[in-house]
């Protein structure tokens, strides 16, 4: 039998991405513990070379929302 890895959490103040979005966001306080934990988020647009780009992503990182679930997040470094 293999032992799987532990499942990733993130850490308050680690970087984080957003599923569905190229959107990314620092956990800035964790709510709830387990399956139920809430991560509140700073987001952020990420860099791009496209300037309108990041005017878009930066107007959507203005309005998004700032409480995600761990299955709507992704590690980043």
């Amino acid at each position: 039998m293999h032992d799987l890895p532990p499942a990733w959490q993130p850490r308050i103040g680690e970087r984080v991405g957003i599923k569905g979005s190229r959107l990314l966001g620092t956990v800035e306080r964790i709510e709830g513990q387990g399956a139920g934990a809430r991560f509140i988020l700073k987001v952020v647009a990420p860099p791009d070379d496209d300037a309108g780009a990041v005017y878009e992503l930066t107007q959507a990182a203005s309005i998004a929302r700032s409480v995600y679930a761990l299955d709507e997040l992704t590690p980043r470094r």
